[in-house]
């Protein structure tokens, strides 16, 4: 039996300094001490559920790139972290995302579960698993339990003096006082509203597009095996189009897209990747500068970015694999 490769210590400078870094950043821009503690618990939470998931992707070193989530746009000029709101529901879909590479989908409908009592931003990987449901012939029974976890939570969050209605304004109500199809979004109704349309109303447009691609987007991943890197690029795709095509967003809406394109570019580390990571990570910053900044100039380079992003990763996404056959059968599920 070959004896197991020692593994080698990371230097603890470069696990330390890019959180070490976040946190002075975060100190700056949240002035008190304890908003300043959650920002970091924030990363924290994200990086360890990060690295869960580069585990499970044969991840060289996977510790020190976990780390390199404290740099992420999101945490670095997000404000929606130092609540931890943000860290947990992201975090939630992390794990659903590393119990769906163990096959293990009882785990995986548990964190997403979660993640939407939390969020209801969680919703943006809802075509993935769902497409990941079929692909694997889970039970139609077993599907309940994200839908009962996710009411459970928000009975939690209630008892303990939470409104529930705060969970729709977490984002569903958070535009009603404005009538911008996108709040400084980097998505494509941030370029749509600028130009002269004369006032033509497009929100159930924007709804309806996105029912249609996430439908089209379920039957055609449902065909698909997938595991491993092609796993994780399948639901930072869900993400990238629910996020490109819902209305009245804000900035947040990216966030779990920035997360999840780190993980495929440091687990693949192949220059495809790396690209699709630069234009999500500057698409994303930009919406939040332009949030910060009210230059909705920003928010249109950045809706470029990812728009970009998107197709050439669907690209790489949706193209059947050479010995791609469907007749195969699948693997049975593991719950």
């Amino acid at each position: 039996m070959p004896a197991r490769p020692e593994r080698q210590r990371l230097p603890p400078v470069a696990v330390s300094l890019p959180i070490a870094g976040a946190f002075v950043i975060a100190a700056t821009l949240w002035a008190t001490p304890f908003a300043a503690f959650c920002a970091l618990l924030g990363i924290v939470v994200v990086a360890l559920a990060g690295l869960a998931v580069l585990r499970r992707l044969d991840t060289a070193e996977p510790g020190r790139r976990a780390a390199l989530f404290a740099l992420g746009p999101c945490v670095l000029f997000g404000a929606g972290l130092a609540d931890l709101n943000d860290a947990l529901w992201m975090a939630a879909c992390l794990m659903a995302l590393a119990a769906a590479l163990d096959r293990r989908h009882i785990l995986m409908l548990l964190c997403w579960g979660s993640a939407l009592g939390i969020d209801p931003q969680a919703m943006f990987v809802a075509p993935f698993f769902l497409a990941l449901l079929i692909d694997r012939r889970v039970p139609v029974c077993r599907w309940a339990v994200a839908p009962l976890v996710a009411a459970a939570t928000l009975a939690a969050r209630f008892a303990a003096g939470w409104p529930i209605g705060g969970w729709a304004c977490a984002f569903f109500v958070k535009a009603d006082d404005v009538q911008q199809l996108s709040v400084n979004a980097p998505n494509i109704w941030t370029i749509v509203q600028v130009l002269p349309l004369g006032g033509v109303p497009l929100s159930g447009l924007a709804l309806a597009a996105t029912i249609g691609v996430s439908g089209a987007y379920v039957a055609r991943i449902s065909t698909l095996r997938l595991s491993g890197h092609s796993l994780v690029a399948a639901a930072l795709l869900a993400s990238l189009i629910m996020a490109g095509l819902l209305p009245h967003l804000h900035p947040s809406g990216v966030f779990l897209a920035d997360m999840l394109v780190l993980i495929l570019a440091l687990s693949k580390r192949d220059p495809a990747s790396w690209r699709i990571a630069l234009l999500v990570q500057a698409g994303s910053a930009l919406g939040v500068l332009a949030d910060l900044s009210g230059l909705g100039g920003l928010a249109i380079l950045g809706a470029g970015a990812l728009v970009t992003a998107t197709l050439w990763l669907a690209r790489s996404v949706l193209k059947p694999a050479a010995n791609d056959n469907p007749l195969m059968a699948r693997q049975p599920a593991r719950t």
